[in-house]
């Protein structure tokens, strides 16, 4: 490349960053829900189809007011009261219930007239003892208006379906100005265009957090690494170009930011400064052997070239393999990221030999002709490994062993707002709803009645009224709605609210009576969200506790064999709603993630060894890098770290990265070898000099991705620590094992 040459690739380079740079400004960031959802699956579908016939169940706001001296409090009802009223006026929302406005229908006795009655008599103290009795044995205003404890109130409201980001911020600012605008003595805001607004804001911050973390903690390693702020400059500048680019990629595909690819920018700014380092090394070494700047750079990008190549293509992989989950983030993530590291790679080849013909790093040269800190290091280290070699083996055995029992204890679990620190203000949010009231995780089920049987029958109401008894009693459903609900509340209204007759009728007269009371106009707009006559589907609503998805499976289980044992009409049914969809997410991508491992390793392997013409190739790419991944799994055994979403992702990526470290060895052990060395001497070789590229390529890597502990997402939390912990110990590994599977598998000297 000549001087004209390097300055037009700067000057190329330098106008699509610009382009790029004001693309990115545009950039919108993201948090869809829905997105998570299993795309192209059954259960998806249904859910679609099953919130047409009736309604989204996270399409709600819940404020819960707490009086530590009791709800029972006239001032602090009244202010309920003014709150609720407040509420209703604010855009967007559509329904409001709140306790000192509900209502309850009653008949008279003696006249045979149907009356409402509030059901709490905020304003009149002198009812409070009455209600609050009348309350407590209101089935369902429990966990739903009223705390268990009863110090705090809930006042319930729906939003307009489908509102978009911007509507659903301008809600939730708005909700929050309402409610802060009254004086209570705690309140919480439970919501999901609240959650969606937090979690957005969240990824804002820490998208520049990471960015700036990781450029400190690469500048450290590589002044350590050099010595030299061109040391520092130029792989960083290829890296930031190249998060710069993949950003611009992604608006160019009219794509936003989403919870996932907001680590992107960290990935690619470890991942990509790899290759760089390599160069670097390599054109240190050749200077260091005396040639001049053109001859070494020269020789630097030719001899590693189809090493570069192949890490930066493996690791690609490894990312590539994720567009096979059906959850759309995570593909995109898989997609995009990959991208990344093959921009940042043609920048290495493009971008870096420009700047070092160019340029006159004068400490980057008295650097490289200086004695090297690292050679005497690493050689004591490989006379220690060669002499230890038996008990090295030895100890990855037991090693591996041990950690292979660790991963049989792997629980795979997830929950709702796993991805969200126990500090956090909607953890909090969270557990306070789940202490006080039936908690924010939906129930929703369908059941589908025969064509032959009437949903309003008899024995189709009792069916569902024993579904409702397992639902509540051993399921934990709280907040409960359905019709044989709603029946069993008329039934009890047309007997003076009398708690013996909230049941369903048995006699045919008064089973007549109950079901003619759902025929008034209030009744049926209630009855269209809980019975679909058209397809004879009944809708079954309420709230749960966030327990985990193991929790659910097993009590869907014993749903399954309850009902079989106790219903006699024939119906199908289906457990539906937002959070099973998320319980399936999470139970398809720990199941996928062994087949995406193994895909990763055996495409890698396979390229290895057609590369190289080598069977011995795939052995030695893997082996190195198998162990690693299974000291991880173990580990997370043995500390409870459990399989979900955020960590099941992480072994095909390590996979990836953890690769590039043993392709350059190979590399550089094979050019050796057919240079005619022993295999012993074309290791010692290759690691005095590859040695170096890979401590410091993986301590940038380990200290890149640590950055993303500081996360307030969990999910993101534990693909920084994992995928650090897997890098650290796939440099050891590597460091340890790959000297001496070489000297196995070539004991004998080769020839050129």
């Amino acid at each position: 490349m000549s001087k004209k040459t390097s300055v037009l690739v700067i000057a190329m380079i330098v106008i699509i960053t610009v382009l790029c740079v004001i693309g990115i400004s545009r950039l919108g960031f993201s948090y869809d829900f829905e997105a998570f959802f299993p795309q192209g699956d059954p259960a998806t579908d249904y859910y679609y189809e099953f919130r047409k016939e009736f309604e989204t169940d996270n399409d709600f706001f819940i404020v819960a007011l707490e009086n530590e001296s009791g709800i029972y409090d006239q001032d602090f009802l009244r202010n309920v009261d003014s709150l609720t009223h407040a509420l209703r006026n604010v855009n967007h929302i559509v329904e409001v219930m709140g306790p000192t406005q509900i209502t309850t229908y009653s008949r008279d006795p003696v006249m045979g007239q149907i009356f409402k009655i509030p059901l709490l008599r905020w304003n009149e103290p002198e009812f409070y003892a009455t209600d609050s009795v009348r309350i407590s044995e209101s089935p369902g205003m429990i966990g739903l208006f009223f705390s268990q404890d009863g110090k705090s109130l809930a006042i319930n409201m729906k939003h307009e379906q489908a509102l978009s980001k911007d509507k659903c911020d301008q809600l939730s600012y708005d909700i929050e100005r309402v409610v802060g605008s009254f004086s209570f003595d705690k309140t919480h805001i439970i919501g999901r265009a609240l959650g969606q607004r937090l979690y957005v804001e969240m990824m804002l911050q820490e998208l520049f957090l990471f960015i700036s973390i990781s450029l400190v903690l690469t500048t450290i390693f590589l002044f350590i690494a050099f010595r030299s702020g061109w040391g520092i400059v130029i792989p960083t500048l290829v890296v930031l170009i190249s998060i710069i680019w993949t950003l611009g990629f992604i608006y160019l595909l009219g794509k936003d930011l989403d919870l996932m690819l907001t680590v992107l920018p960290t990935i690619i700014f470890v991942v990509g400064m790899s290759d760089s380092v390599h160069v670097l090394t390599k054109y240190l070494q050749e200077l260091r052997n005396g040639r001049d700047k053109i001859e070494a750079i020269r020789y630097a990008f030719k001899s590693i070239r189809l090493a570069t190549f192949l890490t930066a293509f493996t690791t690609a992989i490894g990312f590539l393999t994720l567009i096979f989950s059906n959850i759309k983030p995570i593909s995109d993530f898989g997609i995009y990221t990959s991208v990344g590291i093959m921009l940042a790679y043609g920048l290495t080849y493009t971008m870096l030999p420009a700047v070092l013909l160019l340029a006159k790093p004068k400490k980057l040269y008295i650097y490289a002709t200086s004695d090297d800190f690292w050679t005497g290091k690493l050689h004591t280290a490989l006379r220690w490994i060669i002499r230890k070699r038996k008990w090295i083996f030895a100890g990855t055995a037991v090693i591996c062993a041990i950690s292979i029992y660790g991963i049989w204890t792997i629980r795979v679990d997830n929950k709702m707002l796993e991805d969200l620190k126990d500090s956090h203000r909607l953890k909090q949010e969270f557990f306070f709803m789940e202490d006080h009231f039936s908690g924010c995780r939906p129930f929703e089920m369908a059941v589908i009645f025969d064509e032959q049987t009437s949903i309003y029958s008899p024995e189709a109401l009792s069916d569902l009224d024993t579904i409702n008894a397992f639902l509540r009693n051993e399921y934990g459903v709280g907040s409960l709605i359905s019709v044989s609900e709603i029946i069993k509340s008329s039934y009890q209204a047309l007997n003076a609210g009398e708690r013996d007759f909230y049941i369903i009728p048995t006699d045919s007269s008064d089973f007549v009576r109950a079901t003619k009371f759902l025929k008034r106009k209030e009744m049926q707009e209630l009855i269209g969200l809980f019975v679909d006559d058209e397809t004879h589907t009944v809708r079954i609503s309420g709230k749960v506790g966030d327990f985990g998805r193991q929790h659910y499976d097993s009590l869907n289980v014993k749903l399954e064999s309850y009902i079989s044992q106790h219903c006699q009409t024939k119906f199908k049914y289906h457990v539906t709603g937002t959070a099973h969809l998320i319980d399936l997410n999470n139970r398809y991508l720990v199941e996928n993630m062994l087949w995406d491992l193994l895909l990763s390793v055996v495409v890698i392997g396979l390229v290895m060894g057609i590369v190289y013409k080598s069977p011995k190739m795939i052995l030695l790419t893997i082996i190195p890098n198998i162990v690693p991944l299974v000291i991880v799994g173990g580990i997370m055994g043995a500390v409870g770290i459990p399989l979900k979403v955020s960590t099941s992702i992480v072994f095909n990526i390590a996979f990836g990265i953890a690769v590039d470290d043993t392709i350059h060895f190979l590399a550089r052990v094979r050019t050796l070898l057919r240079d005619g060395m022993s295999s012993l001497y074309a290791v010692k070789r290759t690691f005095l000099t590859t040695g170096k590229a890979m401590v410091v390529t993986t301590l940038i890597l380990s200290g890149g991705f640590l950055s993303l502990i500081l996360s307030d997402f969990m999910g993101t939390f534990y693909i920084g620590f994992l995928i650090s912990l897997t890098l650290f110990i796939a440099l050891i590994a590597e460091l340890l094992l790959s000297p001496l599977v070489v000297m196995f598998f070539y004991h004998k000297k080769k020839k050129a």
